[in-house]
């Protein structure tokens, strides 16, 4: 699995307990 930029830098941002909102045809299933 490779992340994109926007997801690479919420990965690095967030410390701690997040919550993650994934709607449809976000790439949930691979």
């Amino acid at each position: 699995m490779s992340l994109n930029l926007i997801q690479k830098n919420a990965v690095e941002l967030i410390n701690g307990p997040c919550l993650i909102l994934a709607g449809a045809g976000s790439g949930k299933t691979k």
